[in-house]
């Protein structure tokens, strides 16, 4: 336990470099190593929203700029589901 743990923090605090300096490619294998390792790992969507915070927002887009992140969201919500099912 106390090694999986360990290890989720060491990939999320990767991903936090990775995304204070725009490095999207370093952060996008992280994140996917993290919601296929990791259930319920609800920090890559915190990660996108930054990401996007970040780098992705335009003046007058709005909850547009976000699409990629709530798509992505959607895609994590639908990764989590097809697990449960698979594995049972």
């Amino acid at each position: 336990m106390k090694n999986n743990l360990s290890l989720r923090i060491v990939i999320n605090i990767l991903i936090v470099i990775s995304i204070l300096h725009g490095w999207w490619f370093v952060a996008l294998p992280l994140g996917i190593v993290g919601v296929w390792r990791f259930p319920y790992y609800f920090e890559i969507i915190a990660a996108g929203f930054a990401y996007d915070a970040i780098f992705g927002s335009v003046a007058g887009m709005g909850v547009y700029g976000y699409l990629g992140t709530m798509l992505t969201a959607g895609s994590l919500m639908f990764v989590m589901i097809s697990k449960k099912v698979l594995r049972r």
